[in-house]
């Protein structure tokens, strides 16, 4: 929605023909362009509003549709929004609906927080430090600097309100955007802009079992807006680091198991990792490599707090990468004593080899 008018800003009236518009234009342009006044830091906005204006009412389908829609009218062409209805409402009533015409609302923010396994399992609290655009206290987020750094608008007399608007709906002033004043000098320490960065420290509370892409929502911990503006939110992105032990499939955990072929073969007792510390298995004789074995509940929790998830053992058989002369002299003779059917899945496999 526009926010100033713009007839009154390039100073013609509605009846103006094309000629007055673009004299108006090119006089004002000339005034108001920021390389002839490099101390004045609305002159760049000025600049842009009359060129905005310019650009509508030099189309003759632009400038009609103006007139028709007035305050309501967007370049884009979309229709208006309820915050453009509360902006024309709050003009009109004072603001009844608790925030100021110029009102600007704080951007939101995000920010990656990332965990290991152990962190996510335990959840709890953790510290973040965020940059973020706060309101100058000094200037009390006007720009200007306290000891005479503004001046009431001569153009609006210091009310804000365009002197040249309707009864009813009174765009405000173009010349201080409705503040009723201009920033003749810059704050020190927002350089005049209302706001300044800040990192502080915010604390989020991660619940347990939360996963990559998972976004928790800080409400009103972005930058504060400007003018009374609302404070935009914080959104923290999860992100969980990969473990060295463990695969993560939702709440379950998978870990691979090394064990030696004598283990596998004969049975054994075989410390493996959780991750609230370590514990025994018992490897049963004769398991095959890939044999799964479950630990349940030792996976991660789930954050609606329901059962945690299973820790699934993946039995890895490793053959020897090097052998000595008597180890190998014992795998021959091992080899030699063999009976049949002590590795009944290689002779059903030669057994079909053969039949093919």
């Amino acid at each position: 929605m526009a926010r100033v008018d713009y007839y009154t800003l390039l100073g013609v009236d509605r009846g103006a023909s094309a000629d007055d518009i673009k004299r108006a234009f090119r006089k004002l342009a000339l005034q108001y362009h920021p390389d002839r006044n490099p101390d004045d830091l609305d002159a760049e906005r000025r600049f842009k509003e009359i060129a905005e204006a310019y650009a509508v009412l030099s189309n003759p389908e632009e400038r009609a549709r103006y007139d028709q829609l007035g305050s309501f009218y967007r370049p884009d062409g979309a229709p208006p929004t309820p915050e453009d209805l509360a902006r024309a409402l709050g003009e009109v009533f004072g603001g009844i609906f608790g925030r100021r015409a110029d009102a600007q609302a704080g951007e939101d923010l995000r920010y990656t927080l990332s965990l290991t396994l152990e962190q996510v399992a335990e959840g709890g609290e953790h510290d973040l430090k965020v940059p973020r655009q706060v309101n100058c206290r000094r200037c009390e987020s006007t720009g200007a600097h306290p000891d005479g750094g503004r001046r009431d608008c001569e153009h609006c007399a210091g009310s804000g309100k365009n002197p040249g608007g309707g009864r009813l709906f009174k765009p405000r002033c173009p010349r201080c955007d409705g503040r009723g004043f201009v920033v003749v000098k810059r704050c020190d320490r927002c350089d005049g802009a209302g706001r300044h960065g800040s990192e502080d420290v915010l604390r989020v509370k991660v619940p347990k079992g939360v996963a990559t892409g998972q976004k928790l929502k800080l409400r009103g911990r972005g930058n504060e807006g400007l003018r009374g503006g609302a404070t935009g939110d914080l959104y923290v992105l999860i992100n969980v680091a990969e473990h060295s032990l463990f695969r993560r499939r939702g709440a379950d955990l998978l870990c691979d198991v090394p064990v030696t072929f004598a283990e596998a073969a004969m049975g054994a007792d075989v410390p493996v990792p959780t991750l609230s510390g370590g514990t025994i298995i018992r490897v049963p004789p004769g398991t095959q490599s890939g044999k799964l074995l479950r630990l349940t509940g030792r996976g991660l929790p789930t954050p609606d707090g329901k059962s945690p998830g299973d820790l699934h053992l993946k039995v890895v058989v490793e053959v020897p990468s090097r052998l000595s002369d008597e180890q190998r002299a014992l795998l021959d003779k091992f080899s030699r004593l063999a009976e049949p059917g002590t590795h009944p899945q290689r002779d059903a496999f030669r057994k079909a080899v053969t039949r093919g």
